[in-house]
């Protein structure tokens, strides 16, 4: 069989969840089967990551502002037809929009898949634009050839809002599971650098600071935690909007000694994922699957996650999921939590990622979606 020629094409390589499925897809794809090129309308700051990649080549188209529209259309059609791509697979809103207006207009009539990472979005949170990208993504959907969606919940919101999802199906993201593992010196330096007691209890969050992760919520309710047990320790690894860490900061007031602001970081699975004892998601929406509640637990540390896309399938019975948008719910959560055996729950959480969830198995299931659709 001929090799086939696989775009792979993103807005921007950025840090976060998508990007980071994003290569690793086309890091590890067997390239036996699939000619790899990585298309980017803007730079992004994981650029020089994608260039490096074995036997990938990377294009950035260089639009240049939100208008460039016809210029930035005129370089991708040129470009897709010099390469002879015989499927796209996109991420994100603008570049599957692209993506599949694009196929009008080029000489090889490619195959469009387009990946969908979101669930559960308050699209009255967003401004005009998203909003516009959401509707004319919705009006497009009866005409792409495949959808693969991160998780169900995502497939089930979109449906709802009135897209075509006849051709989607779910192939839930991977973990590097020999990135994020156990560390016993990641974990004792990280609880020595930071003052830890043997019995003193390690909340962690690794999320922007923004509306939709939650963080007021989980500020309120680990204040609630603090104030009946001063084992308590939070550490919360994310930049975002300084509004929101000022009232999460007004919440956790008087217990400033216990409350730890990493804010970014490029790299956190040596240390903080091994030096927590629980993980904490408090998304109230937009998750499809938490990239960051299945790290945590590869690092054998079981999480507290809150009932928004598939968390409750990610943590399968190595946890505790509660309702979302809601202090008490997270509280009793934590509270429920700290009455199990964490050790136990960790390494089950472990051996739960490694069966189910691993780079390779995401991987090999893509691959297969995406030979499905070149040759139907």
């Amino acid at each position: 069989m001929n090799k086939i020629k696989l775009a792979l094409s993103i807005r921007a390589l950025n840090i976060g969840g998508a990007e980071r499925q994003f290569l690793d897809l086309a890091r590890n794809i067997d390239k036996s089967k699939f000619d790899v090129i990585i298309y980017t309308m803007y730079e992004g700051p994981q650029d020089s990551v994608a260039k490096e990649l074995e036997d990938v080549k990377f294009i950035h188209l260089g639009k240049e502002s939100r208008y460039d529209n016809l210029s930035f259309m005129k370089k991708y059609i040129a470009s897709l037809d010099e390469e002879g791509v015989d499927i796209i697979y996109s991420f994100l809103q603008e570049m599957n929009l692209f993506s599949l207006w694009a196929r009008r207009f080029t000489q090889k009539k490619h195959k469009v898949v387009w990946g969908f990472r979101a669930s559960d979005m308050d699209l009255k949170k967003y401004g005009k634009f998203p909003q516009l990208l959401f509707w004319l993504q919705k009006k497009s959907s009866p005409y792409v050839d495949r959808i693969i969606a991160n998780s169900h919940a995502s497939i089930a919101f979109h449906k709802d809002k009135g897209y075509d999802v006849s051709k989607a199906l779910v192939v839930h993201n991977g973990i590097n599971i020999e990135r994020f593992k156990p560390d016993s010196s990641a974990r004792e330096a990280f609880r020595k650098k930071h003052s830890l007691k043997d019995d003193d209890i390690a909340l962690g969050i690794v999320a922007r600071v923004n509306y939709m992760k939650g963080y007021p919520i989980l500020a309120k309710a680990v204040a609630k935690l603090m104030a009946e047990d001063e084992r308590i320790k939070l550490f919360a690894v994310g930049g975002g909007e300084e509004s929101i860490l000022e009232e999460c900061k007004a919440s956790l007031k008087g217990f400033e000694d216990r409350v730890t602001w990493f804010g970014v970081q490029k790299s956190v699975e040596r240390d903080f994922y091994n030096g927590i004892d629980i993980y904490v998601s408090s998304s109230i929406f937009g998750e499809g699957f938490s990239n960051s509640i299945a790290e945590a637990m590869c690092c054998a540390t079981p999480a507290v996650a809150t009932k928004v896309g598939d968390s409750e399938i990610v943590v399968g019975d190595y946890g505790v999921v509660v309702e979302k948008d809601s202090v008490d719910a997270l509280y009793n959560g934590i509270k429920e939590m700290l009455k199990r055996d964490i050790k136990e729950l960790g390494d089950g959480a472990r051996e739960y990622m490694v069966q189910n969830f691993s780079t390779m198995s995401m991987v090999k299931n893509t691959e297969k979606r995406l030979i499905e659709c070149v040759e139907s």
